[in-house]
């Protein structure tokens, strides 16, 4: 429930500290259309939204003029369900 200038400060100073291709922020707009908007204008790489096919097909074509994906398909791995994940890590580097 963070607003969405926390969010933009947020990712300022992750710009600041860490290269771009470093982190990424994928933001689940639900059916608030504004808010998608509004993050394409800020140039937020990965946006979720749930419409209705003409309504997505309208948001996908403004996102795709700002270079902004949307619905991508990503899965989240939850580590600490792995056993001796810091070994594995360190033998990956």
């Amino acid at each position: 429930r963070f607003g969405l200038d926390w969010i933009i400060e947020f990712r300022n100073l992750l710009l600041k500290k860490y290269i771009r291709k470093q982190f990424e922020f994928v933001i689940d707009c639900k059916k608030n259309y504004a808010l998608f908007i509004y993050l394409v204008q800020k140039k937020f790489n990965y946006l979720c939204i749930n419409a209705d096919k003409r309504t997505l097909l309208r948001l996908k074509n403004i996102a795709k003029k700002n270079n902004v994906t949307v619905n991508p398909k990503i899965s989240i791995i939850n580590l600490s369900n792995i056993k001796n994940i810091k070994k594995i890590i360190n033998d990956i580097e």
